[in-house]
């Protein structure tokens, strides 16, 4: 976000996720740009994405992640709905029956190190897939 949105401006939004599925899933980085710029806003991208394979995320970077995903936790579960998902989640991937009681402490104890060991088993930049898609 920092370098492709704020620093040049090539797209509003910039985004990446892992889709965790019952097999290793997709790593997936997206953006909107212009089409005259999108060979800088691409390269810049995976300029991050090497980077950040390389060195990980700062320890601020991964305090305002924890932030956001302990902060935001309680919308999680906050129907009945979404209670009911999150029990498929667990059953569906296995995990432990605690799952939802840990997940706090289990996020604060994600470390850098933890991150950049956890990128480098799943994303290989050179097995990534770049999809173009262009309007007129």
């Amino acid at each position: 976000m920092k370098e492709v949105r704020d620093k040049r401006g090539y797209a509003y939004s910039v985004y990446s996720y892992f889709a965790p599925l019952k097999q290793t899933g997709p790593f997936q980085i997206g953006l909107q740009t212009k089409r005259s710029q999108a060979k800088d806003a691409l390269k810049v991208t995976r300029e991050v994405l090497t980077a950040f394979l390389k060195d990980g995320p700062s320890e601020e970077e991964l305090a305002a992640a924890k932030a956001n995903l302990t902060g935001s936790f309680p919308l999680r579960l906050d129907s009945n709905k979404k209670i009911l998902e999150n029990v498929a989640n667990i059953g569906f991937y296995g995990l432990p029956l605690d799952y939802l009681d840990q997940y706090r402490a289990s996020v604060e104890a994600v470390t850098t190190d933890d991150i950049r060991q956890a990128f480098a088993r799943r994303v290989r930049p050179e097995n990534l897939i770049t999809v173009t898609v262009a309007a007129d």
